[in-house]
């Protein structure tokens, strides 16, 4: 009997650790996907202001 309420005792932390772990996983899928975002449109603004700078030299 001790061992089947250690089996859910340990089951039980297992599926909150699982849950923890889908929680930091979306997390961090969330916050590499702003990153990129953030570095495109980093990218995207350099861009211009190049294009900018060139158009203003000529």
């Amino acid at each position: 009997m001790a061992q089947s309420t250690t089996f859910r005792t340990s089951t039980s932390t297992s599926t909150k650790q699982d849950t923890l772990t889908d929680h930091v996983v979306e997390f961090l899928s969330r916050v590499s996907r702003a990153l990129r975002n953030l570095a495109d449109s980093a990218d995207h603004a350099a861009k211009m202001v190049r294009k900018a700078d060139a158009a203003r030299r000529s």
